[in-house]
């Protein structure tokens, strides 16, 4: 069985897809949504935990508790999320996570303004919008490859990656203003209402999935069995995912001690770290919409790598640091670069990712990944604090680019060194139909 994917001799690069921005009104119509959200989803970020320190008087460990209830469901749903989504459209189960996550938000600047807000609304909020935001991420990771042929969705990911970088630059700086401005209850209201607008967004699609039907009764140990196996058995989808865990692992590292180092014992102040996290920002959606030509001119296998250079040895720049006038333009370069190579290898890894998988498994092997990539962010936040705490902070930002170097070996490897092009399993089931 041949793919339809056209092949190429190294270097030379396929021919230019048509761009799905122009080409498709329903992916401009995800597309636009989808950027609205992640604005509105980083002004909660940024203002719920100001709301339950100001208005709720929350101490260190109750704000704590808030994170720790919106990750659990990213532990305790993907498996069973990824087989229950395999087997019906996305589509509509987007719709319903943004139109209650609306729901859900709405809530708290309502009770806050009733005078009825409590620690127990917020928290039990944050679960239940932690798994409707893990069921809505898996959800939309499946339902890209769906909408568009496999010759786009290099670009389509790009977009959706810079759209998560742009949030995460502006987001924070437009939150500020807005508490500043209306107070932090009455601000969620602009996060509301950008879940609103990704569900309209969404109902503008006019492309319908085709369910997947069964006689079959279900087995649901057999399908998460295969869910797993969908990684695990395929070796550079596991390079990959071995790679992003112990890649999130050097980054939760790498960000603790880099605020603890330069702000607490450096004497720089709040301006300074977030103009280094902007250039963070920048180089993220720079690194997004470079990663489509990287992927025409190299190949899956060499435009990571190359990426690869980018996203693990900027940041020993960044022991330099000693409380002097260059700290500021030199981890800001640190930053800029190293969050640009990994901006672009995410695009690289979602394409690959989607490329590599039967259609009938997209959502069990974006759940298997998740598990693993998010679990090892969980133990590098875990092991960041303690670090830092007995071994200080320039020792914990000199073992953090460690683990970052550590994360090229999988990638170096020979099932993705070598990969150059990616056939489309879903051609491929196509055609063997």
């Amino acid at each position: 069985m041949t793919s339809t994917e056209p092949r190429t001799e190294p270097g030379t690069g396929p021919a230019r897809p048509r761009h799905p921005l122009r080409t498709t009104r329903d992916y401009r119509a995800l597309w636009v949504g989808d950027a609205v959200s992640q604005f509105g989803s980083k002004i909660t970020e940024f203002v719920l935990p100001l709301l339950m320190v100001t208005g709720l008087h929350a101490t260190g460990t109750q704000v704590g508790l808030l994170q720790t209830l919106y990750m659990a469901p990213f532990f305790l749903l993907p498996l069973f999320a990824g087989v229950w989504l395999d087997r019906r459209p996305a589509r509509p189960v987007m719709i319903a996570a943004d139109l209650a996550r609306f729901a859900l938000v709405l809530a708290v600047p309502v009770l806050a303004l009733l005078g009825g807000l409590a620690l127990w609304h917020v928290w039990l909020i944050a679960l239940l919008g932690g798994s409707l935001s893990a069921v809505y991420d898996i959800a939309a990771t499946a339902y890209l490859p769906r909408l568009l042929p496999a010759a786009q969705l290099p670009a389509a990911n790009s977009l959706v990656t810079a759209n998560q970088a742009v949030g995460g630059t502006a987001g924070p700086g437009l939150a500020g203003w807005l508490a500043a401005l209306f107070g932090p209850a009455a601000t969620l209201v602009f996060d509301a209402l950008s879940y609103l607008a990704s569900a309209s967004a969404l109902m503008l699609v006019r492309h319908r999935e085709k369910t997947v039907r069964s006689a079959a009764p279900r087995d649901l140990r057999r399908e998460l069995r295969e869910g797993l196996r969908s990684v695990l058995d395929n070796p550079p989808l596991r390079a990959v995912a071995v790679h992003a865990g112990i890649y999130n692992a050097g980054v939760a590292l790498l960000n603790l001690a880099f605020l603890m180092r330069f702000v607490r014992e450096l004497g720089h102040d709040s301006a300074d770290f977030g103009l280094v996290m902007v250039a963070g920002g920048l180089g993220a959606v720079a690194g997004a919409l470079t990663a489509p030509l990287l992927l025409r001119r190299l190949g899956f296998g060499p435009a990571f790598l190359t990426v690869l250079v980018f996203s693990t040895t900027p940041y020993l720049l960044l022991l330099t640091a000693d409380g002097g006038g260059a700290d500021l333009p030199v981890s800001a370069l640190a930053y800029l670069l190293g969050t640009g190579g990994a901006s672009a290898g995410s695009v690289i890894a979602v394409t690959m990712r989607q490329r590599l998988t039967a259609p009938h498994l997209y959502a069990r092997m974006t759940a298997t990944y998740r598990l693993i990539s998010f679990g090892m962010l969980t133990l590098g936040t875990t092991c960041a604090g303690l670090l830092t705490q007995y071994a200080g902070a320039r020792t914990a930002l000199a073992v953090a680019p460690v683990l970052l170097l550590l994360s090229v070996a999988p990638i170096a490897g020979r099932s993705v060194r070598t990969l150059r092009t990616v056939p489309d399993q879903a051609a491929e089931v196509a055609c063997a139909s």
